[in-house]
């Protein structure tokens, strides 16, 4: 009886133990598997994070390289803007003194205008009062060019009515006409380059006549017209 006992019970703790060790192996193996798993979950991460360094490095040297372009592209940007800028201050500077001069020539062009002015004024004056003063010398004041022009008038008879423009003794032309009875006329012009001093006079012709009374029928005028 007690044989009978063992024996059976000894085939169950042969089974529990061969389940243990079943159960122990299949512990073991599920832990390799998953300690497999993890160092392959690892590996996997590691290599991820280095890929995304190695991305990361990629980008900051494009960025380093980009941003040192840009840094030579400001300085250039710099260097041309102070060059502009200098040179907007000379041309500035040169604007100045340009309108400073010209401003001086205004000046001077309204300085010499109005001497210019006051020397024609005297020497149209001067001209109309040679008949006036009795002398019959116009003498330039200053050099230019000055226009003169006489009408001169006579009686008909045997003598005809003409004059001589003189100019430092100089005949420069003649005005002359005849005719037997009746009033004649006679006029004549011209404009001359006088240095100062230079004498301008109406002279008559020999065996001429020239009438004239308040009314001024005869007349010898001029003006200046620029100087030189």
């Amino acid at each position: 009886m007690e044989m009978k006992m063992f024996f059976p019970l000894l085939l169950l703790v042969c089974s529990v133990s061969t389940a243990e060790l079943q159960v122990q192996s299949d512990n073991d193996i599920l832990s390799h598997v998953r300690q497999t798993e993890g160092q392959v979950e690892e590996a996997e991460s590691l290599t991820e994070q280095q890929t995304c360094t190695q991305d990361i490095n990629a980008v900051l040297r494009e960025m380093t390289a980009l941003v040192a372009a840009l840094k030579v592209e400001v300085q250039h940007l710099q260097k041309d803007n102070e060059v502009k800028t200098t040179e907007l201050q000379s041309l500035n500077q040169r604007y100045q003194v340009q309108e400073t001069q010209v401003q001086k020539l205004q000046d001077q062009n309204q300085v010499q205008a109005a001497e210019l002015a006051s020397v024609k004024v005297n020497a149209e004056n001067q001209v109309e009062a040679l008949k006036i003063q009795g002398e019959g010398l116009f003498t330039a004041p200053v050099r230019g060019v000055y226009h003169f022009d006489f009408h001169i008038h006579g009686h008909g008879s045997t003598n005809p009515t003409s004059a001589v423009l003189v100019k430092n003794g100089e005949q420069i032309f003649t005005s002359w006409t005849h005719q037997p009875a009746g009033a004649q006329k006679a006029s004549n012009g011209v404009s001359l380059l006088l240095e100062i001093g230079d004498v301008v006079f109406l002279r008559m012709r020999a065996n001429s006549r020239i009438y004239d009374n308040t009314d001024n029928h005869t007349t010898f005028s001029g003006h200046l017209l620029f100087t030189m």
